[in-house]
């Protein structure tokens, strides 16, 4: 019997990824049933939300890819990891960086561009976990500021 390629690359995607945040010194966990999100990394007694997705490509270009995030809303997942199955490479990005559509990235190195394009590229080396990592955080501090009325910079 046959399987679907698509189900095949995920698979391999959430594999990856969990690789990738063992790698990271992550434990991680594999949900099991209807969750928003597909695996729980344990970073220093921290559990992440971690929905995984499988990048596609975007038309013929070879270097562009994207990962859909319109079923998702704010609370339901930390983190999208997106692998690229061609490049073999995990990317990590906040929900509050993704939006509620898609995100995308440029799997080309920042040498091969022109330093316009680069600047304002999404490039898939700079979406590493501990970016990703900082910026949640970032975004935490922001949120309980929020919260209790204080400002941000100096909590």
């Amino acid at each position: 019997m046959s399987r679907n390629t698509g189900h095949v690359d995920g698979e391999l995607a959430e594999f990856a990824v969990a690789a990738d945040l063992v790698r990271n010194d992550c434990r991680v966990s594999y949900t099991h049933g209807q969750y928003k999100y597909d695996l729980v990394a344990d970073k220093d007694d921290h559990l992440l939300r971690v929905q995984v997705k499988k990048a596609n490509q975007i038309t013929k270009t070879p270097w562009k890819y994207r990962i859909f995030t319109d079923r998702y809303e704010a609370g339901q997942v930390d983190l999208f990891a997106g692998y690229v199955v061609k490049e073999d490479k995990v990317f990590y990005a906040t929900f509050g960086e993704v939006g509620s559509n898609e995100f995308r990235v440029n799997a080309k190195g920042r040498d091969e561009m022109t330093e316009h394009n680069a600047g304002v590229a999404n490039l898939i080396d700079d979406y590493t976990f501990d970016r990703a990592l900082s910026n949640l955080q970032d975004q935490t501090v922001t949120l309980d500021a929020e919260d209790t009325g204080q400002n941000p910079d100096t909590i």
